[in-house]
């Protein structure tokens, strides 16, 4: 299946507060599930892997993971959680949450595990993630939960982009734990810096102007930016730019001129070159093809 595709479907979203002594036995789940350990601590054995849950921990169970859950010492624990389908499917809305091992199922039940599509080459989540920012991961997973709750018209709309932003935070913050960093001030530093460029998009950036506004050399500044993105500062800009017009071509009347212009290229031939260099093909090339496709 294509990412470009993907069409959540939620199955439960909860917040569950357990008392001890509780203990989940083993069992194999037909869909995904996202668990945050908000309060308490607990043991969470994912095929016989064994983590300490500690307040601020989440975890992924994938579909045909044994895994198992147990409370640590005498205080409840608090989990809000959500199980998934990353693509909806005609019997999404017939698969329950299972308590199972797959010894126990029968054949229909064993026709319910979802592929899984986390644990790949352009998406590798792990099961345990301990969260930089636990507290974005809470609004968002408690926002999945109340429209799951209240069921307001178009709730569905709701869940399935609520969810996905979940999912795309928990993704990006895993993508950059893995690359990151000397400290957390450089990824304060770096995220200050993205944000300055895409707000930037309309006019030409010059490394020492980054350099002299953020107070790091040119030299460190490239390097932090390939470690993250694999480009330097200055191909990151001009990336978004050429984004942001190939959506301007494809969306708009705008002569290519007025495109050029207000993206802050030197000239309608300068923008035709970068353009070109990138997508392969003209702005005029493009908006030709674009206007041809079939709708």
């Amino acid at each position: 299946m294509s990412f470009q595709t993907v069409s959540p479907y939620v199955r439960i979203a909860m917040d569950s507060i357990i008392q001890s002594p509780w203990m989940l036995k083993e069992r194999m789940i037909w869909d995904y599930e996202l668990l945050y350990l908000m309060e308490g601590r607990a043991d969470i054995t994912i095929e016989d892997k064994i983590y300490e849950g500690r307040p601020g921990d989440l975890f992924l169970l994938k579909p045909g993971q044994r895994h198992s859950i147990q409370i640590i010492g005498d205080k409840p624990i608090r989990q809000p959680h959500v199980h998934f389908d990353l693509f909806q499917q005609a019997d999404s809305g017939d698969v329950k949450v299972s308590f199972k091992m797959l010894q126990d199922m029968d054949d229909t039940e064993r026709s319910w595990f979802r592929k899984d599509e986390l644990s790949g080459a352009l998406v590798d989540l792990p099961n345990y993630i301990r969260l930089r920012e636990p507290s974005r991961v809470e609004q968002q997973l408690f926002g999945i939960i109340y429209e799951f709750e209240a069921k307001l018209p178009l709730y569905e709309w709701r869940l399935k982009g609520s969810l996905l932003e979940l999912i795309t935070s928990v993704v990006r913050e895993h993508a950059w734990n893995g690359r990151l960093f000397e400290n957390s001030l450089h990824q304060e530093l770096l995220l200050d810096i993205e944000r300055y460029i895409a707000a930037h998009v309309h006019r030409e950036l010059k490394l020492d102007e980054l350099s002299e506004r953020f107070h790091i050399s040119k030299y460190y500044l490239i390097h932090l930016f390939n470690k993250v993105f694999d480009v330097s500062p200055i191909q990151y800009h001009q990336r978004i730019r050429l984004e942001r017009a190939k959506n301007m071509i494809r969306h708009t009347l705008m002569p290519l001129q007025e495109v050029a212009d207000q993206l802050g290229f030197s000239s309608i031939h300068a923008f035709s070159r970068a353009f070109k260099k990138k997508v392969g093909v003209s702005p005029a090339g493009f908006r030709k093809e674009f206007r041809n496709e079939p709708r």
